[in-house]
């Protein structure tokens, strides 16, 4: 073993800082929407070629001891989203030879947006048509930031993006909440 000290940048490396991906994880925009990054939680991507195995089945086998969200992603593909830690040993050998599983936990961030304008505020900038009524999860452009977007209630969506997109995509919708034409539409 060598007597010379470790470089800096090594040490440095070893004593990696754990930031939240924005400052402020809860807040009130200015239109009354309430915005709060869901801190914690596992964002888990099942992988399996498209038609090999459908959602019912998957969510047959699965046994999580925490309630979980299975949300569509693309062909083949599903968020797996829990507000708690899930084993990903136990859940990865239940889905064992069709389904492979890559942790998105500290890839991604999910925003939880609700209040009576949120629909409107989120129809300023996305191509969907929300007033039908969402009835699943999708993806979609949001402005110019891509987001998986599921309304959970009806005035209560949650958005997930990738981690380096969050802050762009918080200070976007800071700036919907302010739009002139979504005050006083309750």
């Amino acid at each position: 073993m060598s007597d010379t000290p470790a470089s800096t940048d090594l040490v440095r490396s070893m004593n990696i800082e754990r930031r939240p991906p924005v400052r402020e994880l809860v807040r009130t925009l200015g239109d009354g929407t309430r915005l709060n990054i869901r801190a914690g939680g596992t964002i888990l991507l099942l992988l399996t070629r498209p038609a090999s195995i459908d959602e019912a089945s998957i969510r047959q086998r699965l046994s999580a001891p925490s309630p979980v969200d299975l949300r569509p992603f693309s062909p083949g593909q599903w968020l797996l989203v829990s507000d708690a830690p899930l084993d990903q040993v136990a859940l990865a050998l239940e889905l064992k030879d069709e389904i492979d599983i890559v942790d998105q936990s500290q890839g991604r961030v999910r925003l939880e947006l609700t209040g009576p304008n949120v629909e409107q505020m989120l129809a300023h900038a996305t191509a969907l048509d929300l007033h039908a009524g969402l009835a699943a999860s999708t993806i979609t452009l949001l402005g110019h930031i891509g987001v998986h977007i599921t309304r959970m209630a009806p005035d209560l969506f949650e958005l997930i993006v990738m981690r380096s997109f969050a802050e762009s995509l918080v200070d976007e919708i800071t700036r919907m909440c302010r739009l002139p034409q979504l005050k006083g539409m309750n």
